[in-house]
């Protein structure tokens, strides 16, 4: 998908994340442009049922995940003004469908923590325990409840789940496919055995102070999260009178076809995938409007985080946008981490605030330290996801 013409496309009219012990995007925000971390854990399950506005017959047969992902789609949908109707998910009452509104979703072990904990609990596993442990287990819970009569996709990438669902999300828009779209990632906190089993392949950090693209970074700090964007066509949101956050202005997704569990160490993919947001971000209304932020995938690990600041130098050269490496502050949530980061980038692009400069960066990578924040405002940034088996995504968005 190439950078899009005026009609086609694609506003963000709502944003809502939940992650550590913050759940609102302007106090991550804060966090962020601050350079700190999240702290904290996340509302108890009754509290985020209470969040979603679930009966209580409704809340109990729920995962954790599920939850997760009702709670931010809530504020999500009420943040961009649309309808207050609301389904029962057991077939009660009487049910609306909105035709042309569709779903696209992901988790990455949700699924298998609500296996587990259904697996330790005493007693028949509930009829219910097969719609908490699948792989479409997000995006049924979002499409009944809300009514998401269009097509829906349920989506796992790994890393890169977050940053596909919103390539794929708003490529339906753009194509014409769909109206509008939920997108919406969720993880629950994963088990001793699963960060175990994610240990083993040497990729999660023992040192909770450790902080991507420091000199001491040794591997990813997994937390659990969710994030929600509303996504809609230009013409669906101008016919409602919404207003728009921000723009997705095109994007790119391929595989590297070469390991399935680590990335290129050379980062050749992720430099043509660049390499063509770079080029194609000055054709839109036969403007140059350059990339000047971009969001790093950037998880803490020695080897990757080396070799994706060396992709964006040797691409970018010169002229190197303003960075973040929002894991940072928010910690790595698993599939909701590449959507957490662009509701961050849509919040800097609404406010026309830079994020700060990582601080303590690794000498060997030959960034400036402490470079001096643009005079103008943030106007289009480019986010960077990848995930174990290959995928790799990039995602632009622009200030409207």
């Amino acid at each position: 998908m190439s950078f899009l013409s005026d009609s086609h496309r694609v506003f963000v009219t709502g944003c809502s994340v939940l992650t550590g012990g913050c759940d609102s995007l302007d106090g991550l925000f804060e966090l962020l442009c601050a350079d700190r971390s999240v702290s904290g854990s996340l509302p108890a399950s009754n509290a985020l049922a209470e969040i979603a506005g679930l009966e209580a017959g409704d809340s109990s047969i729920l995962s954790r995940h599920q939850l997760l992902a009702l709670a931010v789609v809530e504020r999500a949908w009420n943040s961009a003004g649309l309808p207050p109707k609301r389904n029962r998910l057991r077939g009660e009452g009487t049910k609306h469908r909105i035709s042309g509104f569709g779903c696209v979703s992901g988790s990455s072990l949700g699924g298998l923590v609500a296996m587990e904990e259904d697996l330790k609990a005493s007693g028949k596993l509930s009829p219910y325990s097969i719609s908490r442990w699948r792989g479409n287990a997000v995006s049924a819970v979002t499409t009944v409840r809300y009514g998401l009569g269009g097509a829906d996709f349920s989506l796992n990438a790994a890393s890169a789940t977050g940053a596909q669902i919103l390539y794929l999300a708003a490529s339906l828009i753009a194509s014409g496919m769909l109206d509008a779209v939920v997108a919406v990632a969720a993880d629950a906190a994963v088990s001793p055995v699963l960060k175990s089993a994610m240990g083993r392949g040497g990729s999660v950090t023992r040192n909770s102070d450790c902080r991507p693209l420091s000199a001491g970074r040794s591997g990813m700090s997994p937390v659990e999260g969710a994030a929600c964007l509303v996504l809609e066509s230009a013409s669906h949101a101008t016919r409602r009178g919404a207003a728009p956050l921000a723009e997705w202005s095109g994007g790119f997704c391929a595989n590297e076809s070469r390991h399935l569990m680590a990335p290129d160490p050379e980062a050749l993919v992720l430099e043509e995938l660049l390499t063509n947001a770079k080029k194609q971000a000055s054709l839109r209304e036969g403007a140059c409007r350059p990339i000047d932020w971009v969001s790093l995938h950037a998880t803490g690990t020695p080897r990757f985080d080396a070799a994706e600041v060396a992709c964006v130098r040797r691409v970018f050269g010169n002229s190197l946008p303003w960075i973040s490496a929002m894991k940072r502050t928010t910690g790595h949530a698993l599939a909701a981490s590449g959507l957490l980061e662009a509701a961050l980038i849509v919040e800097g692009l609404r406010l026309g605030k830079w994020p700060a400069w990582p601080a303590g960066i690794d000498p060997e990578f030959g960034l400036p330290e402490s470079p001096y924040f643009p005079s103008q405002q943030p106007s289009m940034a480019v986010q960077i996801g990848q995930g174990m088996g290959g995928t790799v995504v990039v995602n632009a968005l622009c200030r409207v």
